[in-house]
């Protein structure tokens, strides 16, 4: 299985990145694609983990239930009722 590059300019960067690994034109590829899978699954964890802290801060407050719908408090709090 292979693949073709036709962009000069990916090519000159995964040269580029070769020679800076010290590594074949196939290992610069792995290695490029090894990383951004890391950062994308880093990436994933710290929105995850954004996601529970806010959860987590939010389910802190209390719940009041005045037993209102939406237009009724909205009314009374704007003096339409």
């Amino acid at each position: 299985m292979g693949i073709l590059v036709r962009d000069e300019k990916i090519d000159r960067q995964v040269r580029e990145l070769a020679v800076r690994y010290g590594e074949t034109l196939q290992g610069a590829i792995g290695l490029a694609v090894e990383n951004e899978l890391k950062r994308l699954d880093e990436r994933k964890e710290r929105i995850e983990r954004a996601f529970r802290e806010a959860r987590e801060r939010l389910a802190a407050f209390p719940i009041v239930d005045d037993g209102m719908t939406h237009k009724e408090f909205f009314d009374r709090e704007y003096g339409d009722a």
